[in-house]
């Protein structure tokens, strides 16, 4: 990771991002793999290009490695042992998280008064976050009621999680191809809530880049 700046870092952090997102499409068309394991790892290199890339001052990398350790205990657990808690407690470790990143982005790119290439690629990755910290809390609300969502079954979260990510970024735009909707008073929260929260998100980007710049050319 050597050569990430304040000036070039969300470059190297949505990359990742969109690697995600990619690998786990791929590795659910792929049979015969062990799709938790490879998400997982997929997820653990994520998370540590945010540990070098959104912020470089010693609370974040005690969050990170914290939160790596925490998902590895996690994992030893699934792998060891049979508590039945173990889905919700990964799954709440990934959510916990995903919010901090996207904290952590938004510090950087919606308050920082600058408007050039790396807010922009930074504004993508806090967008692609947004989509997957409730494809997360989706999951989650399948561990509690598993007819939540129309046309997913319930399974293990990893074989779920390409296709509630999906479902996620198309509530998220508001396209609604029907395929997938939700059963539960739950589900239709998060559903209508994160349809606001991406709606209202792109207004805030716009009128910080905006604000950014009217502030320049006051200046």
């Amino acid at each position: 990771m050597e050569g990430v700046t304040a000036h070039n870092n969300f470059f190297y952090f949505t990359l990742a991002l969109i690697v995600l997102l990619i690998a786990s499409a791929v590795l659910r068309s792929i049979p015969e793999t062990d799709e938790h394991r490879l998400l997982q790892g997929i997820m653990l290199l994520t998370e540590g290009v945010a540990y070098f890339s959104l912020n470089l001052n010693k609370k974040w990398r005690r969050f990170v490695l914290a939160m790596m350790v925490l998902m590895l205990v996690v994992n030893l657990l699934r792998e060891f042992t049979s508590w039945s808690m173990t889905p919700l407690a990964s799954l709440t470790a990934i959510l916990i998280f995903y919010c901090g990143m996207a904290y952590a982005a938004g510090r950087q790119v919606l308050f920082s008064g600058r408007v050039n290439a790396n807010t922009i690629i930074g504004a993508v990755a806090i967008y692609l976050l947004l989509g997957l910290i409730w494809s997360i809390l989706y999951l989650i609300t399948l561990e509690f009621w598993h007819g939540a969502l129309n046309g997913i079954e319930y399974g293990k979260w990893a074989d779920n999680f390409t296709t509630v990510t999906y479902f996620s970024y198309v509530t998220m735009t508001s396209l609604g191809y029907g395929d997938i909707s939700p059963a539960v008073p739950v589900s239709r929260v998060l559903a209508y809530l994160q349809a606001i929260c991406g709606t209202f998100y792109m207004a805030v980007v716009v009128a910080s880049m905006i604000g950014a710049r009217t502030s320049k050319v006051v200046k």
